[in-house]
């Protein structure tokens, strides 16, 4: 009784232990496998190395791939498992012959592993050769039989096995060895690599040749024997060298492999750049930079995308000299001030709303918006331009007016929409100078702002786009947009006057573009597009000292021409015809045309309804031509209208491209005493003029500025009624005022007048 009670006891006790070893064996493989840091990778398109960053713990340790090369497959099979395809990942018969071996030497000289159990004591970082250790990895070799497929395990083992050095894994041996991918390795060069893993330690490519040689041979031969090549690609493989030194790894793409080892690190990464077009680009900023080196200016950054979906096809984010100063600055993620490059949006969102046509005039004189005075780059004024010459140019002052006209909070609210989303601060925060480059935002939102904005021209179904890295950007809906307005600006982008060397570029190809400098000559923009590519640069030093000559159109413009030269051609946008409507406009105003416009011009542009001419006013003539009122002058009186610019308009129009033929002199029978003809270009109306002081401490004066509609006539100035002077021709006179209020009046020989009220403060 005792005695069966005995051995029920034992057989639970053995049932026990066997389920606890079920248990432990079901359970004895962590997840992951594998803890070890990998390095960072970054590869094009096409799955070509563009840069990598070594793992935390010193070793080229590439991420697992997706699968691995059939020529080393065949190769690690049969060196280092011959039936590793058939057995439960432990192979019985080299075990037995691993122990035969082992007694015969009186030491362990050989473990008979197959390869599954290799990966498990990869796994286990090496442990001390033991039997029991041995008993371990057939345990675990067998559970990893269950839980992958044998090309995964397959796959873990060429991610992880030594190479010798700080090399760890197939794809970082192929490109430190012999600087190519994988799979494009030959047999010779991917036999030396599966016989490294064997002896990592002993058989360095650097060291032990000898040795090397021989079993590499020793491997061709075998594989000539199972038939994967002939006795001629046998004999041409054995001629095949030996790798010496490890390649330094490609470093294409430098910036981004930086900011993917920061913000997505130990991923491999395959981005949307194609890698030919990466090198290329690289190369093409260096020699623009080596052009501007004796300026003092040492940083530039491109980028190319692809319309059609979005995708960044080139990302240079700056110099490849890695000694430059500032060359490791990403200048494409940074914030940089916008200069003009926000222009075609503000016209075109004036185009429609009605505010105004492409050749609408918009106002070109000195202005002074509170504290802030727009100045052209040219430093000088045309009275009046048409927009679409004040876009060609990029002229500040008419900027500023559209802007003011439409109001700051519309327009940011637009830009933010479109994806400008670094633009974050109130409208008061930037003011007008919003579009002057008062805002700094990364080339990186540039290119999405305007993929966005040609989007909507275009009507296309807004889609997931993703960032250099491959996560997905997240933007509202696409705002209201009107493609007949888009496309106008478009058209006027075309127009902008080329660099000298690209005059004739691409007659039969179509771009819009442009150019923004910001102020202190520290940006240079160029962005261009030709309906399929997307190219933004940038040219500047990264630590904002500006250097003269650093402009859109003579410092980046080249380098945007170059690019674009060297992309296949793209087909340029459709005009939106269904978007489009006929006008009839004013031929000198370019507002809706009324019925004192003397001129008309039809125009097909945006549905919206454009504002009439407010400029061309009726007036009389007697019969010398000589203007009079109704109660006035020796009729018969000859009815005429006139485009009417105001005063100072008028003086910078005649004096300007414009050809401005201002309206004919007063008879001297009449007064015009409710007509404009004398007004203050500065100060306007009541303002607070602050004094400056040199570098002695001496208080500046003041400058006055007035216009006159007949030009060169005399001006006579007064502060305080007390007499200044006179001019004549450029209505300008300087003045040391006194802090405080004061009066001030102007006054023609015809006793026009006009009076302004000005603070002056310290």
């Amino acid at each position: 009784m005792g005695r069966s009670r005995g051995r029920l006891i034992r057989r639970r006790i053995y049932l026990l232990t066997f389920l606890l070893f079920l248990v432990w064996w079901w359970n004895c493989l962590p997840e992951p496998l594998f803890r070890a840091p990998y390095s960072t990778v970054t590869e094009s398109n096409a799955g070509h190395l563009l840069g990598a960053r070594i793992a935390k713990d010193e070793q080229w340790r590439f991420p697992p791939g997706d699968s691995v090369p059939k020529r080393f497959q065949e190769a690690i099979i049969l060196f280092e498992d011959a039936h590793f395809r058939y057995h439960p990942g432990v192979d019985p018969l080299a075990i037995l012959r691993a122990l035969w071996q082992n007694w015969e030497a009186g030491s362990i000289v050989s473990g008979g592993s197959t390869i599954s159990m290799q990966v498990i004591r990869l796994s286990r970082a090496n442990p001390p050769r033991t039997y029991w250790e041995k008993v371990t990895e057939i345990l675990r070799a067998m559970r990893l039989e269950l839980r992958y497929s044998k090309d995964e395990i397959l796959a873990l083992y060429a991610a992880h096995a030594p190479f010798g050095g700080n090399v760890v894994g197939l794809d970082a041996a192929a490109w430190r060895y012999f600087g190519l991918a994988a799979h494009q390795l030959s047999w010779s060069e991917m036999a030396s690599l599966a016989v490294l893993p064997n002896a990592p330690g002993v058989i360095h490519p650097g060291r032990n040749r000898q040795r090397f040689a021989e079993k590499r041979n020793r491997l061709l031969q075998e594989l000539l024997q199972e038939g994967h090549f002939d006795s001629l690609a046998y004999r041409l493989a054995l001629k095949e060298p030996l790798p010496l030194e490890p390649y330094a790894l490609p470093d294409l793409a430098h910036h981004l492999t930086d900011m993917q080892a920061k913000e997505l690190p130990e991923q491999r990464i395959q981005t949307s750049l194609n890698r030919s077009w990466q090198m290329r680009v690289e190369e093409m900023l260096d020699q623009h930079l080596l052009r501007w080196r004796g300026n003092s200016v040492h940083n530039a950054a491109a980028l190319v995308m692809d319309l059609n979906d979005g995708a960044i096809k080139v990302y240079v984010a700056n110099t490849s000299r890695r000694t430059t100063d500032g060359a490791e600055i990403n200048m494409l993620h940074k914030p940089r001030s916008t200069g003009s490059i926000l222009k075609p949006m503000l016209y075109a969102d004036a185009f429609a709303s009605g505010q105004l046509s492409p050749y609408a005039l918009v106002p070109d004189i000195p202005t002074r918006f509170g504290d802030f005075t727009p100045k052209n780059f040219d430093l000088k004024y045309r009275g009046a331009t048409p927009a679409y010459t004040a876009l060609q140019q990029s002229l500040n002052v008419p900027a500023a007016w559209v802007l003011k006209d439409m109001g700051v909070p519309i327009f940011l609210h637009r830009l933010q929409a479109y994806g400008l989303q670094g633009l974050s601060a109130d409208p008061d925060h930037y003011g007008l100078s919003l579009i002057l480059g008062g805002a700094e935002v990364p080339a990186e939102q540039i290119a999405q702002f305007y993929r966005r904005w040609l989007w909507a021209m275009e009507e296309k179904e807004e889609r997931t786009v993703y960032d250099p890295l491959g996560r997905p950007l997240k933007f509202d809906a696409l705002p209201k947009s009107d493609p007949a307005a888009i496309y106008a600006s478009l058209e006027i982008m075309e127009g902008l006057n080329r660099p000298k060397e690209w005059q004739n570029w691409g007659s039969e190809r179509r771009m819009a573009w442009k150019t923004g400098t910001s102020y202190g000559f520290r940006d240079a923009w160029a962005l261009g597009t030709d309906g399929r590519w997307l190219v933004v640069c940038w040219t500047g030093n990264a630590n904002y000292e500006g250097r003269p000559g650093v402009i859109g159109v003579e410092t980046s413009a080249p380098l945007l021409f170059r690019i674009m030269d060297y992309l296949p051609a793209g087909a340029f946008f459709e005009p939106p015809y269904d978007w489009q409507v006929q006008q009839v406009i004013c031929a000198e105003s370019g507002f809706l045309a009324q019925e004192h416009c003397r001129e008309h011009d039809t125009i097909y542009g945006s549905k919206a309804p454009l504002k009439t001419c407010g400029y061309c006013k009726p007036i009389l003539l007697d019969q010398d031509l000589n203007r009079v009122h109704k109660d006035c002058g020796q009729g018969p009186f000859i009815d005429s209208s006139w485009m009417i610019l105001s005063p100072a308009m008028t003086w910078y129009a005649q004096r300007s491209s414009l050809n401005y033929e201002a309206p004919p002199a007063w008879s001297a029978l009449c007064e015009a005493a409710n007509e404009e003809t004398l007004e203050f270009i500065y100060p306007e109306k009541f303002e607070v003029v602050r004094r400056s002081r040199d570098f002695e401490g001496h208080l500046g004066t003041v400058i006055l500025e007035a216009g006159h509609r007949l030009g060169e006539v005399p001006v006579y100035w007064y502060v305080d009624e007390e007499y200044l002077g006179t001019t004549e021709h450029h209505h300008r006179m300087e003045v040391a005022l006194e802090p405080g209020l004061h009066q001030l009046l102007i006054m023609d020989e015809a006793g026009n007048t006009a009076h302004s009220r000005i603070k002056v403060v310290r």
